[in-house]
């Protein structure tokens, strides 16, 4: 009598599970577009990249200068190291004066927060978005790096906030999945 039922409210919660599996997909990528964004310099003094990723529960901000054309010389150097949840990378080469990569993580950051930077002569007021590191626990080692800084530029308090809230509920849903 049921399996008739069975066979099509199956095919409902699969759907539904699948749905669900892509939403958070879906949100991790806007959310990464807004933030790479926000971090571009409307007036930089030396052009350099600055872009986040938010994949793989974790974040990772990657500062890259080119080198121009007037810069020729190449010193290829690759440097980095990674554990306890943390990461962090140094290199240069013919392409690259210099890259630098910063990773977290969401396990392993405890606090975000973000705090407004008073306009300078060379930098326009913006927000500076700040992901903490958990302290270590008594007795453990922490090693590598406490915190992540990415600079947002918007004067909006109210857009700084969301993506502050945003963040925080990929956080809980990337902690949820491991623990």
């Amino acid at each position: 009598m049921f399996k008739p039922l069975l066979a099509p409210l199956v095919l409902v919660l699969l759907a539904a599970g699948s749905a669900a599996a892509q939403a958070p997909a879906a949100e991790v990528q806007s959310l990464t577009k807004q933030l790479n964004r926000l971090m571009v310099d409307p007036k930089p003094e030396e052009p350099a990249e600055v872009l986040v990723s938010l994949a793989d529960c974790g974040v990772r901000q990657t500062v890259r200068k080119y080198r121009s054309g007037d810069n020729p010389g190449a010193l290829n150097i690759s440097v980095s190291n990674s554990k306890n949840g943390s990461s962090w990378a140094a290199k240069s080469n013919d392409k690259v004066e210099f890259e630098l990569n910063l990773g977290l993580e969401w396990s392993e950051i405890g606090a975000v927060s973000y705090s407004l930077v008073k306009a300078e002569a060379k930098d326009p007021a913006h927000y500076d978005l700040k992901l903490l590191r958990r302290p270590a626990a008594k007795g453990g080692s922490k090693s590598g790096i406490d915190s992540i800084t990415l600079p947002l530029y918007t004067t909006s308090e109210t857009e700084v906030a969301e993506v502050v809230r945003r963040l925080r509920a990929v956080q809980r849903q990337c902690t949820g999945q491991k623990g």
